[in-house]
């Protein structure tokens, strides 16, 4: 149980740091053209990227965090 537990905490946290790089290349990167087509201006769109990245990068850190704590509890408990 402890080696399988530890691979299924390194899965779950490479899933959850590919999903939002998943996330920023299909969704992000090319929101200036979903929101403004071509008329957007490259600072506007560049501000609302970097904006939704930041976001979607402290999300990652704080569910890495609350993931990590809940391993450690389960692993300390027994």
């Amino acid at each position: 149980m402890g080696l399988g537990s530890l691979a299924l905490f390194m899965t779950g946290m490479w899933a959850m740091v590919l999903a939002v790089a998943a996330f920023l290349v299909a969704f992000v990167a090319p929101i200036g053209f979903y929101l403004f087509g071509s008329e957007g201006s490259r600072v506007t769109v560049s501000a609302i990227q970097a904006t939704i990245a930041i976001v979607a990068v402290i999300a990652l850190v704080f569910g890495l965090s609350r993931m990590k704590r809940i391993y450690l509890q389960r692993k300390l408990r027994l």
